[in-house]
């Protein structure tokens, strides 16, 4: 009989970065497994079932998650920053329920492109570990996440953001008199921040068409509105839409941690603001492969109108510099994240009994 798979995460909120994590995982699933049946858990089960071609049962009802989890030969939470209580401590009771669930009813569980942390609380650390230590195997984004969780006798993996292996437009940009800025924000700055913020975009509208590109918009157009300017935003339906609209311009500005993967996938020159550690590991991810020190900024800490600027401006310039570096570096993350997807891939596999 063919296995079951289900798999859950932060899938039907409109979270495209997240749903470009999952598009890879499901590919590669597909391919490895290609008589597997794949049930997604979603707040929007039929957008999930139309972005991906699985079926989707809603992530909220717990009938139909036991309904599902009763017939399934294996459990997966996947891509995206989940084990962490910086959000809610709910959030994270949410995902290590679903964990503990299903390895009651004696499903092997896999934890695939995952980070961990912020745990602010010892008591959440400890729930983590312990969920952790029962999976039978966790591939992790960043090595900071690796080590946390082999120190605490994980079986774990080493790999990128799947999101690194999503495909990118191979089109070269149309030539254009103004350069382009794209900018990706959420929620997070302070109201100093957006004040300094919006002044460094009045002077750079002087250089760049300004285009706003919204990997979540329920959240992140509001930060846009507190902005008070007039900028238009990329139209987004998938994420595809995404890649297209960020391989158009030219230098990015981005707080959302798949805005700067996606620059990269284009060869777009990025700066970043960093709400949380996984920007900082993904930034210093790309400094390793590539030897360019990349600016960024902590949203805790007070912004300088000129230190934007000048830095936008210095990246425009370097773009054509800088675009080759990002190439070396995207080369290596995918290489990177197919070999360890792989590698996970193969030990869902084995477990259920597939051999190719």
């Amino acid at each position: 009989m063919a296995p079951t798979l289900v798999i859950a995460g932060y899938y039907g909120f409109g979270n495209w970065g997240d749903e470009a994590a999952l598009s890879v995982l499901i590919r590669s699933l597909r391919d490895a497994l290609p008589h597997a049946r794949l049930v997604v858990l979603s707040n929007d089960p039929p957008q999930t079932a139309r972005l991906h071609s699985t079926d989707s049962i809603n992530r909220w009802n717990p009938w139909e998650i036991h309904h599902a989890l009763t017939r399934a030969s294996a459990f997966i939470l996947g891509p995206g920053g989940l084990l962490q209580d910086a959000t809610s401590t709910r959030s994270l009771l949410y995902y290590l329920g679903l964990l503990r669930w299903a390895q009651r009813y004696g499903l092997p569980t896999y934890l695939i492109g995952q980070g961990i942390g912020p745990l602010r609380s010892q008591r959440s650390r400890g729930w983590v570990a312990q969920t952790l230590q029962r999976a039978q195997l966790v591939l992790m984004r960043d090595r900071l996440s690796y080590e946390w969780a082999l120190a605490r006798g994980v079986r774990a993996l080493l790999g990128e953001d799947l999101a690194v292996l999503v495909l990118a437009p191979n089109h070269a940009p149309l030539p254009r008199e103004r350069a382009k800025l794209g900018l990706s924000l959420r929620p997070g700055l302070s109201p100093a921040n957006i004040a300094v913020l919006r002044r460094a975009l009045r002077t750079l509208s002087k250089d760049f068409e300004l285009v706003f590109l919204p990997f979540q918009a329920d959240q992140d157009l509001d930060v846009l509105q507190g902005l008070a300017l007039t900028i238009p935003v990329a139209e987004v339906h998938r994420p595809d839409d995404l890649l297209q609209a960020l391989s158009s311009v030219d230098v990015v500005l981005g707080m959302r941690l798949h805005s700067l993967v996606f620059a990269l996938l284009c060869g777009v020159p990025f700066c970043a603001l960093s709400y949380d550690p996984k920007i900082e590991s993904f930034l210093r991810r790309i400094e390793e492969v590539c030897a360019y020190p990349i600016r960024w900024w902590s949203t805790s800490d007070m912004l300088t109108e000129g230190a934007l600027v000048q830095q936008i401006l210095e990246l425009s310039a370097r773009r054509v510099e800088l675009q080759e570096r990002l190439r070396q570096a995207r080369t290596t993350l995918q290489m990177t994240a197919q070999r360890s997807l792989d590698e996970a891939i193969g030990v869902i596999a084995s477990d259920l009994g597939i051999t190719s």
